[in-house]
């Protein structure tokens, strides 16, 4: 039986900022924002990814509450929501370079693995 008080509230919101920053193109559109207040075309010409397919990352980092957007005219802009948001990044990169490194030299992956 799962409880929906706080703490699973919590926990809900901390999973889907998880998998929100679990995809190389959303940190990739992250660390584009930390350098400025940008628009979709802006930012798909800078990932090289389609339109549709940024939007659709944007839309999920949205939802996760890690970009607010601005409408400016027919205009929407997009930025981080919540400042220091380049520093976790670093962080989690530093912290995840040993099992990156690790996965590198992999020629497979079972139960011996981990």
């Amino acid at each position: 039986m799962s409880s929906t008080g706080p703490k699973q509230t919590i926990y809900e919101s901390l999973a889907e900022v998880a998998q929100a920053l679990g995809h190389p193109h959303r940190l990739e559109l992250l660390e584009h924002l930390a350098q400025s207040v940008r628009n979709v075309e802006e930012l798909a010409a800078r990932v090289h990814l389609t339109f549709a397919n940024t939007s659709r990352h944007l839309q999920i980092l949205r939802r996760a509450r890690l970009v607010e957007t601005e409408r400016r005219g027919k205009e929407v802009v997009y930025r981080l929501a919540l400042r220091g948001l380049d520093q976790i990044v670093d962080e989690a990169d530093v912290a995840l370079e040993p099992i990156a490194e690790r996965l590198a030299t992999c020629t497979r992956i079972g139960p011996d693995w981990v």
